[in-house]
């Protein structure tokens, strides 16, 4: 459920702040491809059996930064922009491919 309160704050993070320089359509995307996987991890079944710290790391954080990347990439001052936003991009693409495969194959 921390999954729901992140992505609550950074939604109203970025609409508050509107420092970031990204489009508006971009920032309704990956907020909605972030509320997407939530929804999947979170609700659709089947659930993992075990838990562990790294498991918590995957789908938890990584899609955070990924969408954080994306909505805000000023905050990362050695890389140009472009670079931050696709790197978040393809972490949260990379994240919901691996969360599938689990839901499908293993779990």
């Amino acid at each position: 459920m921390i999954n729901l309160l992140v992505f609550s704050a950074l939604a109203v993070f970025y609409f508050w702040s509107k420092e970031s320089e990204i489009s508006p359509i971009e920032a309704f995307v990956a907020l909605g491809f972030y509320g997407i996987y939530i929804l999947v991890y979170l609700f659709m079944p089947p659930f993992a059996t075990a838990t562990s710290s790294k498991m918590g790391l995957l789908y938890g954080l990584v899609p955070a930064v990924s969408v954080c990347a994306v909505l805000f990439p000023h905050f990362n001052q050695q890389s140009p922009e472009i670079v931050t936003r696709c790197l978040g991009w393809a972490g949260l693409v990379l994240v919901f491919i691996i969360l599938m495969s689990f839901k499908l194959f293993v779990w």
